[in-house]
């Protein structure tokens, strides 16, 4: 189950007093000044790059990093407007246009390559011995697309098994009770329940561009180009660190994300972490190859209740 980073210096959002601004540090150290880039993230490995900066390089004094417990939590702190920029999945960028809120995409952090699969009990046959059966499935847009794109490869359809949604932090102990047949789930869950002999079934690393993940930042961020340019080559930074994949590194950052040293470099083999350049490049041509996983994730994730069909608005390395 994901767990807070407990050997790291925590930042924790607190909710926002009435007739206040601001957030607070959970032991009580003072807030960040005004103009301090708030950039929220997930316990997910593609987000370890700004992780691994922080804790072993530079990291920029204009930029706060706040570490939650799931994606879920970091797309509502961002609607809340608790935090400034966030890590999403690029699905959980669609539903935010869709719903109406103003944000801008200024990167393309990661592309799983096996970082989010289905795993299924010992045993199972296959993606066809679910039908009919309990499948857990974080409360997200990226779970019900996983679990979509697995039973498509199958010739099957979601209508055809039994969903069970749930948060990604009772994915773990819903697992144990038994009930379900197979759940969808990404790193480092995914190298948890495979120790408690979970099976995997399908997985991203035949689908590229199928989970990316963006780095989205609330219109007024775009009013501190430095600071998000001191972000994002904190990032590059940080790729270039995890590339070496030193024994020391893995180390000190794999309990974070609650996992063996063994298991977190595991981990990020099964993700490409994306440089600067290569996410400039991933906006530019028609279809660019950002557009074209999203129109792959628009025909798979039609628009829901109270959602109108709208696309994220860009502003690369957070060009107005």
């Amino acid at each position: 189950m994901p767990t807070p980073r407990t050997a790291r210096l925590l930042v924790v959002l607190a909710f926002v007093v009435v007739g206040a601004v601001g957030v607070q540090l959970r032991w009580g150290i003072q807030a960040p000044e005004p103009q301090t880039l708030r950039i929220g993230i997930g316990p997910w490995v593609g987000y370890e790059p700004f992780v691994a900066e922080r804790e072993l390089g530079q990291w920029p004094e204009r930029v706060a990093l706040v570490e939650l417990e799931s994606n879920t939590e970091t797309l509502d702190a961002f609607i809340e407007g608790r935090i400034d920029v966030a890590g999403l999945t690029l699905d959980e960028t669609l539903r935010l246009a869709r719903r109406g809120v103003d944000h801008r995409v200024i990167a393309v952090l990661s592309d799983s390559r096996g970082g989010d699969a289905v795993l299924g009990r010992p045993g199972l046959s296959g993606l066809g011995a679910l039908a009919g059966r309990p499948v857990l499935v974080e409360d997200t847009a990226v779970g019900t697309l996983m679990l979509a794109a697995a039973l498509e490869a199958a010739g099957m359809s979601i209508a055809e098994v039994q969903v069970e949604r749930t948060q990604a932090t009772r994915i773990d102990l819903a697992w144990s009770k038994g009930f379900a047949g197979a759940v969808v789930a990404y790193s480092p869950v995914i190298e948890q329940l495979q120790a408690q002999g979970a099976v995997e079934l399908f997985s991203t690393r035949d689908h590229p561009g199928l989970v990316l993940d963006v780095l989205v930042l609330r219109p007024e961020a775009l009013q501190h180009p430095e600071s998000i340019a001191a972000m994002l080559e904190a990032w590059d930074r940080g790729v270039a660190r995890l590339a070496l994949r030193r024994a020391e590194d893995a180390a000190l950052l794999a309990p974070g994300l609650g996992l063996s040293p063994g298991e977190y470099t595991a981990a990020l083999d099964k993700v490409e972490l994306i440089p600067a350049a290569r996410s400039r490049a991933m906006f530019e041509g028609r279809p660019s190859p950002f557009e074209a996983s999203l129109i792959r994730i628009e025909a798979a994730w039609p628009p829901g209740a109270g959602e109108r069909a709208a696309r994220p608005l860009l502003a690369p390395e957070g060009r107005p």
